[in-house]
């Protein structure tokens, strides 16, 4: 019975579906730059130009500042809608929204009228709260916190270029000045904030999605699996219907040895159902701690009642390592170390081990993570099923689907941690689980 590979790892789609929004949220600000550059051009425009105040040389700063600027956000809205901006990109575009905000003052602070009293003393410097607060519609938080910074530093800039310019025609002081860096910052914080919200909203709702459409996959596969199975019971009923009407007949032993295999393929397509369900029903649940020593000695006696010629030895300072985060909780733990010690007993399904350790260990900084560790003395793996460390499907079990340390790979991976695999040069196999540690 054919096996549909995996189409993506644990994770992708949600990554996915947050660099769409991020692109989607740098559209719209981009749009939005558009038609505030346009507005002030306008008014410029409507204020006479270059005959206005300034004449020629407010011109050659306002005006290119104002076109190369609606250019740019022409394109990024292309690109946007392409979806070529990463975080790099999205901090760049934030970074320009500052500039092209403060660049547009320069001519009010070198060129104004008799009745200016100073830049603080116009609507102007407003707009700087504006784009510290619509960077929040990219989602990311880099690009919230670096433009919130960027702004505080220009608007200082200005303001200490209109001192130095205009110290005659300031009527604003320090208190006006603390109150708008005040405001700037605490829309920069809001901004950080609605950007951590907004994320893991969409990534909570992505993983969901991802959930769904993977049990709707498995689900096609399960029903074009069914008529295969249906298939092979039809066939042994038949055979077994031959047998009772002729018992003694000499196609006797061809029918019951093609009972027999049609038996053992129905018993594959059985495991691989339950083992797929399995896998599925742990990423189906939401990420919590666990307590990594119970589960992992409940798992351990489990498979030594199925393997009672195997000496599973379960060591490591287990006391030192008291929870780990995964999702589907411990049964999804239970999973992935009933999988890797039913595999490390099973082998290449010709030749299994015959001693297995376990270890538990802290790992990473300050114990972030946790390390599982399965190594023993077996055939190790055969060529071609690993990709570097990483397992890559396909078995060499007679009944087996290849599925198994896929779906652990893929719960690990969920979970937010990583699965590697080997065949150390001294024999056997190992495979080693990095998960993050739970509170």
């Amino acid at each position: 019975m054919p096996e549909a590979p995996p189409r993506a790892l644990p994770g992708q789609l949600a990554q996915r579906v947050l660099l769409d929004a991020s692109n989607d949220g740098e559209a719209l600000v981009s749009g939005v730059r558009i038609v505030f550059l346009g507005l002030v051009l306008a008014r410029y425009l409507a204020l006479g130009g270059v005959h206005a105040e300034g004449g020629v040389p407010a011109a050659w700063v306002e005006l290119p500042v104002l076109g190369i600027g609606i250019l740019l956000s022409v394109a990024s809205v292309g690109a946007a809608r392409r979806r070529w901006f990463d975080e790099r990109l999205l901090v760049a575009s934030t970074l320009l929204d500052a500039v092209l905000a403060h660049a547009s003052l320069l001519s009010t602070l070198a060129w104004h009228g008799p009745q200016y009293t100073g830049l603080l003393r116009m609507p102007d410097p407003a707009a700087a709260i504006a784009v510290v607060f619509v960077s929040a519609l990219r989602l990311c938080p880099r690009a919230a916190w670096v433009g919130t910074v960027t702004n505080l530093m220009l608007m200082g800039g200005l303001v200490a270029l209109d001192f130095r310019l205009n110290a005659a025609f300031i009527t604003y002081g320090l208190s006006e000045l603390v109150l708008l860096f005040l405001f700037i910052a605490s829309v920069g914080a809001v901004a950080s904030l609605v950007c951590h919200t907004a994320r893991r909203m969409v990534l909570t709702m992505a993983g969901t999605r991802e959930r769904v459409q993977r049990t709707r996959r498995h689900l096609d596969l399960l029903l074009r699996e069914h008529h295969d199975a249906r298939t092979l019971l039809s066939s042994a009923r038949l055979r077994a219907d031959l047998l009772m009407r002729q018992p003694e007949c000499r196609a006797t032993e061809r029918h019951a040895r093609a009972i027999a295999e049609d038996l053992v393929a129905l018993s594959a397509f059985v495991s691989r159902v339950k083992s797929r369900a399995m896998g599925e029903l742990a990423m189906s649940g939401d990420a919590s701690a666990v307590d990594v020593g119970t589960t992992l000695h409940q798992a351990a006696e489990q498979v030594q009642l199925r393997f009672t010629h195997v000496h599973i030895v379960v060591e490591g300072p287990l006391a030192r390592v008291s929870r780990a985060h995964v999702v589907g909780g411990a049964p999804g733990l239970a999973h992935v170390v009933t999988n890797l010690l039913v595999n490390a007993c099973e082998g290449d399904g010709q030749l299994g081990a015959r001693t297995v350790h376990v270890s538990v260990e802290p790992e990473g900084g300050r114990r972030s993570q946790v390390l599982l560790r399965v190594t023993d003395d077996g055939p190790g793996f055969r060529a071609g099923l690993l990709e570097g460390t990483r397992p890559r499907g396909g078995t060499t079990k007679r009944d087996g689907s290849g599925l198994g340390l896929l779906l652990v790979k893929g719960l690990v991976e969920a979970s937010g941690g990583s699965l590697r695999a080997s065949s150390p040069p001294g024999g056997g196999a190992r495979v080693e689980v990095l998960l993050p540690a739970g509170a």
